[in-house]
């Protein structure tokens, strides 16, 4: 029965004798077990979770935090927390998201649910 290979088996492999070759098929699968994870924690998420955008462009929505809304389909509303309000707000690149000034909170809708990192 073969035996599981450890991360520095695999490390050393790529440092060491991996080829050009191996690396595009290395660089394939890596993006592959990326979306089978990002799918994997997208099922997990409910309405309330706290999270922290992550992966997403526009860039400047990118480390926000807050907790999830109303979830459709893949997407979802990510309510920010009061420091990430502050900072959506005085974001000058944003001109997308108007937060009104007096606001303590305020509601990032569309944001795809595989941006969402548990926190």
């Amino acid at each position: 029965m073969p035996t599981t290979p450890t991360l520095a088996v695999a490390t050393d492999f790529i440092l060491s004798h991996a080829t050009e070759q191996d690396l595009n098929r290395i660089t394939e699968t890596v993006k592959q077990r990326r979306t089978a994870l990002a799918a994997i924690r997208s099922a997990s998420l409910t309405t309330g979770t706290p999270v922290r955008i992550v992966n997403i462009k526009p860039r400047y929505l990118h480390g926000l935090t807050g907790t999830l809304g109303p979830i459709d389909g893949k997407h979802v509303t990510v309510t920010l927390d009061a420091e990430s309000t502050d900072r959506l707000r005085f974001t000058p690149s944003n001109k997308r998201f108007p937060v009104p000034y007096e606001a303590t909170s305020y509601d990032v809708p569309g944001v795809p649910l595989s941006c969402c990192l548990p926190t």
